[in-house]
């Protein structure tokens, strides 16, 4: 009698238990898959499903396909799923965030066309080495890209070109040595950038162009103080402000600038915005420095010399001429 009294009590195969958690996020559906011995998703998940977490699963692949029924789906988080594959076999017509990080993925699909207005890519900590150069085509809604943690070694000079209106942008914990010079060209927008933690000897001239960016990670690096590292250590000089510790789990407006967190592999540990470069020959006219400093010379008076004759000035050198005798007496001829 016991034993068929609890098999009443038991729900039948009709309304099984769900096996998700179901609640609601700023008026959207949020379901919760989370750590549930998932090896693909639920096929009873709420059709207007807009928030949907899937991490935690060990999911190995994971198939945009499977999810195809929810039109409404927004986020989708695959975390720490132990994926080593993902396929872009459908249209997500609305998803504009993916989490992939924590995950074993040795490389992208091209994510363009099955994700049209995808605005936050997240393959932190994975196992790429490399990049297509065409990776992002498509991409052209992303703002935020977040590759830290990975095993890139180099990037394709024209990887960023298909994300014009990208704000944030993490490199950070790779094997990075260099970077292309034109990598941030056209990124207007981008205000965070992260390069702690790589293996950067130097940062290419005119690589930040006029970017204001006001929250700037360059920490652990072999930055090398020679002659090639003039360009960044003036532009560390002029945005002292900009430059920052990484801290986990902390919001990055409470943390505190710090310049000094940027130090040469070599003489010394020196900071990096102290090199001068003495000795140094600069290539070129020096027109893309910036010379801000002296342009106060260009406007002071020249004494007038009164020889009776019609009141004249005597010419006076060009900035070009005065700044390389500035340089000369400077020692950095």
């Amino acid at each position: 009698m016991p034993l068929l009294l609890l098999l009443l009590l038991l729900p039948s195969p009709s309304h099984p238990v769900p096996i998700c958690e179901v609640g609601n996020k700023d008026s959207q559906v949020e379901v919760n898959c989370e750590n549930k011995g998932l090896k693909a998703p639920p096929p009873d998940l709420p059709a207007d499903t807009a928030i949907l977490h899937l991490g935690e699963n060990p999911l190995g692949t994971f198939s945009m396909a499977s999810v195809l029924n929810l039109s409404q789906l927004t986020e989708l988080f695959l975390g720490k799923s132990q994926l080593t594959s993902l396929q872009a076999d459908a249209k997500l017509p609305r998803l504009e965030v993916l989490n992939l990080a924590h995950n074993k993925l040795r490389s992208l699909p091209k994510l363009g066309r099955a994700l049209p207005v995808l605005s936050i890519l997240d393959v932190s900590f994975n196992e790429l080495t490399s990049l297509p150069s065409d990776t992002l085509h498509g991409l052209s809604r992303l703002q935020e890209l977040y590759l830290r943690g990975n095993q890139l070694r180099t990037l394709p000079p024209e990887l960023l070109v298909p994300t014009p209106h990208l704000k944030k942008l993490s490199l950070a914990e790779n094997d990075l040595q260099e970077l292309p010079p034109e990598l941030l060209k056209g990124l207007e927008e981008l205000d965070t950038l992260y390069l702690q933690k790589n293996r950067l000897r130097t940062i290419p001239t005119d690589f930040f162009g006029m970017l204001l960016l006001p929250y700037a990670f360059f920490h652990n690096n072999s930055w090398s103080c020679d002659c090639g590292i003039l360009y960044f250590s003036r532009w560390l000089q002029d945005n002292p402000s900009n430059v920052y510790v990484w801290e986990e789990d902390v919001d990055i407006k409470a943390m505190t600038p710090d310049v000094k967190s940027v130090r040469c592999v070599n003489m010394n540990g020196m900071y990096v915005y102290n090199f001068l470069g003495d000795g140094c020959n600069i290539p070129g006219d020096r027109d893309n420095l910036d010379y801000d400093e002296y342009e106060d010379k260009d406007e002071q008076e020249v004494p007038i010399v009164n020889t009776g004759s019609p009141t004249t000035r005597p010419p006076r050198a060009s900035s070009k001429s005065r700044i390389r005798s500035f340089l000369g007496a400077q020692g950095c001829y």
